[in-house]
């Protein structure tokens, strides 16, 4: 198994999915408000749209689709046989692209110095925008129980299955 391999696949599959969302977030942010805490969303003036919710699923299966076929692609290049050599070095690329998502995110963007360009209309001043509580209600929960325990095994199952059967 190439570790090294999978880190740096890692750290490439993060830059285009957190640069990919955080182009997306800074120019409307409501393209992604089902990804906001949901305090935030109830108290939004208006609920997301039906344009805003396919916009929203075009651009995660795009986005995703993308860092998935990278991950894919590289990982039949290094010629890995087995499903669980597959299975973790998908696990940790997806594992990196999740802290990729949580650090740049989570805490630089949706904390830093973009803060107010991230802001839903109608929601200016939410307690929930603050770092303890975006962190209590969404982000730790989110990146550090249901990804890596549910979706992120789940992903490199399924990548695992699809390289090992193109692989031979």
């Amino acid at each position: 198994m190439y570790v090294m391999r999978a880190i740096l696949d890692g750290i490439a599959i993060a830059a285009i999915f957190s640069g990919s969302v955080a182009a997306v977030v800074l120019i409307d942010p409501r393209y992604f408000f089902d990804s906001y805490p949901k305090a935030i969303q109830k108290a939004a003036h208006e609920q997301m749209t039906k344009k805003e919710k396919k916009i929203n699923h075009i651009l995660t299966i795009i986005i995703c689709g993308i860092c998935f076929i990278y991950s894919t692609a590289s990982i039949l290049h290094t010629g890995i046989a087995g499903f669980w050599n597959l299975f973790l070095m998908g696990y940790i690329q997806w594992s990196i692209l999740n802290l990729g998502d949580f650090f740049l995110l989570d805490c630089l963007l949706f904390q830093g110095k973009y803060k107010d360009k991230i802001v839903i209309p109608g929601t200016e001043g939410h307690p929930d925008y603050e770092f303890g509580n975006w962190m209590k209600h969404l982000a730790i929960m989110e990146h550090f129980v249901v990804t890596p325990f549910l979706i992120i095994p789940f992903v490199a199952a399924i990548q695992a299955l699809i390289t090992g059967l193109i692989g031979r």
